[in-house]
């Protein structure tokens, strides 16, 4: 789709041509840039002016400057390009003849006016017509900006929030509008929220990241488009960004300063919805709280807590505890409500609950008939890293089903017994539930009594002495042996070693602690051994 020329652009280069005293002015090249804005007016009377230029004025000099070297003019015109002037005008005929062929080429190149003012031009009155004309403008740009902003105003003190903001903003400018919060949640106006990718958080939060606030320029769907960032003005969330995009017609001058000076109005109805929302987010954390402790005995009390947080339960409904155990550094308190805010921005699974617990991250899962149990591990431990990064590594300790509402107590205990199981045995599965603990749920119970640690003494002990004295792996061998059942191929891939390798070493072991490798009880008691071990290892 082309885009339309803002209607409301300011002064520009093509409008000097309808002064009346520059009637017999000429434009002898860059025509191409006859839509740039001029702001000022500055006169070039000596050599050094590039040092004092400003972007977006009209320069204009008799040609004194360059009356000894008239070619010195296309060596300027670059330098004013990148300086940001709108254009040059020249009075011929009394310093130089005409203006050098290679510096209108070179304007032309550029898209950058160059106007031949006649000689009877007069300065003063150059400045004069044309900031009368600019002032007119934006006086004119002043009074549509105000009066959009005491509009928005009124829109947010007696409209329904940010969205019809939006909506208000989005018809104004006729442009998309999209807003991105502190916790990545998008806010689209009508006209973004019908555009491919627009809801691609991912897009937006970059713009955070790589350019600074203004101009910047994005790809969405096959279009390369440019945007307009600004921030909004809301202390307790600094980073929210409010995005104009160039869709339908180019930005003016007055669309930008309407997204930054909106910016604090937006800032203001995102505090006070925040502050709404904080209110309510703490009530459903005590409920979920309270649920999930056992708190709530009644399951009609259950039930009534349930709805006044926005959820229904049913009677037979089964849910399951997942408790969050972090493997590379538990976060604190604070990261773990930030967490718990970008989950709560996502659209995640219908049913879904999640809070922070005795200081964990807490999952409730419901299970349905669409969706088994392992899907819904699956999604929930995708939402998790969505938000957290991939370098964040976790397990879900996982209770055993509930059959209904009222026994969820019973799943939250279980998911806390196997997260103090699997960090004791240091165990780092992905899903972590009694089944999977094998053995070490039963080891856990042990009691750490001095005929628990001479039992596994007797046959760690040994593997650690030969291996220290002979630089040898009797030990990890006979622990990744056990990890894959007793095969001996798998074992010799992870230690990298031959298969000849761990056959011998294996053999080694058992003649070492005189046990027989065919016999199953003496099997069984090394593994016992080995996994007291890595429940609590020898210290030599």
């Amino acid at each position: 789709m082309p885009l339309e020329t803002n209607n409301q652009a300011s002064f520009t280069c093509g409008d000097i041509l309808l002064i009346p005293d520059f009637k017999e002015a000429v434009v002898l090249a860059g025509a191409g840039g006859m839509h740039r804005s001029i702001n000022r007016v500055n006169v070039m009377e000596v050599p050094d002016v590039i040092d004092w230029v400003r972007p977006g004025e009209f320069l204009i000099t008799s040609g004194f400057p360059f009356r000894d070297q008239p070619e010195a003019i296309a060596d300027i015109i670059p330098q004013l390009v990148e300086k940001g002037v709108a254009a040059l005008g020249i009075k011929t005929k009394r310093f130089i003849e005409e203006i050098p062929a290679r510096a209108l080429e070179l304007a032309d190149r550029l898209a950058f006016p160059v106007f031949e003012l006649p000689a009877t031009t007069v300065f003063s009155d150059v400045v004069r017509d044309i900031m009368e004309r600019v002032l007119v403008t934006e006086v004119r740009e002043l009074s549509l900006l105000q009066s959009r902003f005491q509009k928005l105003s009124q829109q947010l003190l007696y409209g329904n929030g940010i969205e019809e903001f939006l909506q208000t903003l989005d018809g104004m400018l006729n442009n998309p509008i999209v807003l991105l919060d502190a916790t990545d949640q998008l806010f689209l106006s009508p006209q973004a929220g019908l555009l491919e990718q627009a809801a691609n958080v991912e897009l937006w939060s970059q713009l955070r990241i790589e350019t600074n606030l203004g101009v910047s320029f994005i790809s969405l769907g096959d279009r390369r488009i440019r945007v307009y960032v600004s921030e909004v003005n809301d202390k307790q969330h600094e980073k929210c960004l409010l995005i104009l995009l160039e869709w339908n017609q180019e930005h003016s001058i007055v669309d930008q300063l309407t997204i930054d000076r909106v910016g604090i109005l937006v800032g203001l109805e995102m505090i006070n919805a925040n502050a709404r929302r904080e209110v309510e987010l703490k009530y459903i954390d005590q409920f979920l709280q309270d649920w999930i402790s056992g708190r709530i005995v009644a399951m009609e009390d259950l039930k009534l807590r349930a709805e006044a947080s926005g959820s229904q339960l049913e009677d037979q409904q089964q849910l399951f505890v997942a408790l969050v155990r972090w493997l590379n550094g538990k976060p604190v308190v604070k990261q773990l409500q930030q967490v718990v805010k970008k989950l709560r921005s996502k659209s995640l699974r219908e049913g879904l609950q999640f809070t922070i617990a005795e200081g964990e991250l807490i999952f409730l899962i419901p299970v349905s008939a669409q969706h088994s149990k392992q899907t819904a591990l699956d999604r929930v431990a995708a939402d998790l890293r969505s938000v957290i990064g991939s370098s964040t590594a976790f397990s879900l300790c996982i209770g055993n089903v509930a059959s209904r509402p009222d026994l969820v107590c019973e799943s939250y205990e279980e998911a806390k017994k196997i997260h103090h199981i699997s960090t004791i045995c240091n165990y780092e599965e992905p899903y972590v539930d009694f089944k999977r603990l094998g053995a070490f749920q039963l080891l856990y119970h042990l009691p750490h009594s001095e005929a628990v640690i001479q039992y596994r003494d007797q046959y760690i002990v040994p593997l650690l002495e030969y291996d220290k004295k002979h630089q040898s792996q009797l030990y990890e061998t006979i622990r990744v042996y056990f990890k894959y059942n007793r095969n001996v191929k798998k074992t010799s891939a992870e230690l990298i070693t031959h298969y000849n390798t761990v056959s011998y070493r294996v053999e080694r072991v058992c003649e070492l602690l005189g046990i027989n490798v065919d016999d199953g009880d003496d099997i069984l008691q090394l593994y016992l051994a080995v996994k007291l071990n890595e429940m609590r290892p020898v210290t030599l």
